[in-house]
């Protein structure tokens, strides 16, 4: 998949547990099934699951080879440089489908300098992103690949928190983060997942913590026992049928945004 100028990354970030890789995999159907090839899944979490909901083989992670460089040291294979080296086991751990083309960030760095496999990291997925119409980003909690500035300029960043007071507030906390980022990201989206009800539904309590937030939320996906039930038996989520009502909300929401699905 080469040859084409970079074209739409969409970030998914929020508290762990909250259904972030459930909306990222829902978002990526959408997108797949609306034709928009090529498409890049990034699991930038350093506890990895997006391969599992999305029923792709688990490919070799980038932290993998970026510690495998570290350890290489200066005895690089072939005469090849550094760089060289470490794109073309980026590329190798690159897991290829037919739908869509998945790379896993593995675990953050260990001990040790990683400054200069770090520095490389950066170029080569800079590059590696140029070839897809959409790469799509399931963050982890943290935001890590943000803040140290792995990732690229995003166009939207999607923040999903489920109707609990504890994980509303700490949408504010990476409202924060993500402004100190500057105009790295575009288009801030906040999105409600697991919601039980209507809106006028919610408790007071909810009510009030979503008024604190820096903006509304954006869209509700509503709580789907289809959804789960395809959790619970292990199956992947792009299995969902295109009338499960958690699918319906997340793509009535990308077609509000204007995407292409």
């Amino acid at each position: 998949m080469k040859g084409l100028v970079m074209g739409t990354t969409l970030a998914v970030a929020g508290k762990g547990g909250v259904g972030k890789t459930s909306f990222t995999a829902l978002m990526i159907k959408a997108l797949v099934e609306s034709g928009n090839r090529p498409l890049l899944a990034i699991d930038a979490d350093s506890n990895s699951n997006l391969h599992e909901v999305l029923g792709v083989k688990q490919p070799k992670s980038v932290g993998c080879v970026r510690e495998e460089t570290r350890k290489i040291g200066e005895n690089i294979p072939g005469g090849m440089t550094r760089d060289r080296f470490m794109d073309y086991q980026i590329q190798a751990a690159l897991e290829e489908t037919k739908n869509l083309d998945f790379l896993s960030m593995g675990r953050p760095e260990g001990p040790g300098c990683y400054c200069m496999a770090n520095n490389i990291l950066r170029e080569i997925i800079g590059k590696l992103t140029t070839n897809y119409k959409f790469v799509v980003i399931d963050n982890e909690a943290g935001m890590e690949h943000l803040s140290r500035r792995t990732e690229q300029e995003v166009d939207h960043l999607f923040i999903i928190s489920d109707p609990a007071p504890r994980s509303l507030r700490t949408i504010g906390r990476i409202v924060e983060l993500i402004d100190e980022l500057g105009g790295r990201v575009h288009n801030k989206h906040l999105v409600l997942s697991r919601v039980q009800g209507a809106s006028e539904d919610l408790s007071e309590t909810i009510r009030k913590e979503i008024e604190r937030l820096p903006y509304p939320p954006e869209a509700l996906i509503p709580f789907d026992d289809t959804l789960v039930n395809l959790d619970l038996q292990g199956e992947p989520l792009l299995k969902i049928p295109s009338d499960a009502s958690s699918y319906v909300a997340v793509k009535t929401m990308l077609q509000t945004l204007g995407l292409p699905v």
